[in-house]
């Protein structure tokens, strides 16, 4: 019983990754019928990742100021009515600000459920908890992917509609469950407190370790896994088609890492080990993969995007080298900026290498930004110290 609420929160953050990815999907039919052009239609994308990625610290600290029990239901509930006034958006300025709406509420559910598993959890767990939470985001883009086959003849009004509705029903089931788990840990209310907080967390170098590592992994996974695959189709003439199989295995390997990186992960003494090795690998099999891609079968590709998301899936470490020796009032508030981190890499590394090229990205720029921040990962996992729980 003791996972049972933050069971219920990894279901609800399944729920949001889900309308997360699944706008890529419809984006041809809303282009379509609001005549947009393909700045607008990005953008729309782009505004729900920009308002997640900045609302992670604000929804952080009010967190462990008002405690799980009293935010998270309600930022549930706002999330759901986000996604059902998107589907009845007629214009793309309402297009645009529902998907910002719905980003800002949304962005509490994961740092409620690193809350949630940091104070409910034994302290072994918490590595394989917030790897299973974060293997959500390898699910849910896998799963994104039948949805032009199992809804083809429904419209994306009706299928925002119905994810509304059952948004509305899983924010029920969370206020249920946590209305009655035993109180938090909160953090104090006096004057300063909350620029106290995010300096004291920022100081501890494991904390500051722990961004660079989710930067490293979740900037890759995105930014890679992402404007990646178009440069990929350039480089070795595949098939959209292949495209996403090619996409499919890259996230397949993220989920599968996770879940090996939490199981191994549960004592702190090897994340070290773990995550210098993961890193070391990724830039090598990185620069392997950039130097065949014109030449390599589909086949091979395949194989070294599966391997890439392996080493990537390592990345949901970074919670658990970040939460060492935290105070427990702090938790949501450390999960959130390493998320955030994650988050605003993985847009930037997007846009990064067309800005390197003035505009028309290359081989070349996108060559050398993936491997300089698989560089960086490097340099990060060989500088942790060694790690115990008191640290």
């Amino acid at each position: 019983m003791v996972w049972w609420p933050w069971w219920v929160a990894v279901v609800f953050l399944l729920w949001q990754v889900d309308f997360q990815f699944a706008y890529s999907f419809f984006a041809d039919s809303i282009e379509h019928e609001f005549r947009l052009t393909a700045f607008e239609t990005a953008s729309i994308s782009l505004g729900y990742l920009l308002a997640y990625g900045l609302m992670q610290l604000p929804a952080g600290l009010m967190l462990d100021r008002f405690g799980v029990r009293r935010v998270l239901p309600v930022a549930a509930v706002l999330s759901a009515l986000s996604v059902f006034l998107f589907s009845q958006a007629q214009t793309f300025w309402m297009l645009l600000a529902t998907r910002i709406l719905a980003g800002t509420f949304m962005a509490f559910v994961f740092p409620g459920t690193g809350k949630i598993a940091r104070n409910r959890l034994p302290a072994r767990r918490f590595a394989l908890a917030m790897a299973l939470a974060d293997m959500c985001f390898g699910i849910g883009a896998i799963s994104a992917v039948f949805i032009p086959t199992l809804f083809a003849d429904t419209s994306w009004r009706a299928l925002m509609q119905g994810q509304a509705l059952l948004g509305l029903g899983l924010g029920a089931v969370v206020w249920a469950t946590l209305l009655f788990t035993k109180a938090e840990h909160l953090a104090p209310s006096e004057p300063g407190r909350i620029k106290r907080t995010i300096l004291d967390s920022l100081k501890r170098p494991l904390v500051r370790k722990g961004i660079g590592l989710y930067v490293w992994g979740a900037g890759l996974t995105f930014g890679f896994g992402g404007y990646w695959n178009m440069k990929l189709q350039e480089a070795c003439g595949c098939t959209a088609a292949e495209i996403s199989r090619l996409e499919m295995g890259l996230f397949s390997g993220l989920a599968l890492g996770m879940l090996i990186a939490g199981l191994l992960g549960g004592r702190v003494e090897r994340l070290r080990g773990i995550l210098r090795a993961s890193t070391t690998l990724t830039l090598i099999l990185m620069a392997v993969t950039l130097g065949v891609s014109a030449s390599a079968s589909v086949d091979v590709l395949l194989g070294l995007m599966f391997g890439l998301g392996l080493l990537f899936g390592t990345c949901s470490l970074s919670f658990a080298v970040a939460a060492i020796g935290l105070p427990a009032n702090q938790s949501a508030t450390v999960v959130a900026i390493v998320n955030a981190g994650g988050c605003l890499s993985g847009a930037l590394l997007q846009a990064l290498p067309i800005w390197l090229g003035e505009g028309n990205a290359t081989f070349g720029t996108v060559s050398v930004t993936y491997l300089g921040i698989a560089a960086f990962g490097v340099w990060v996992a060989w500088r942790l110290p060694n790690l115990e729980e008191s640290t």
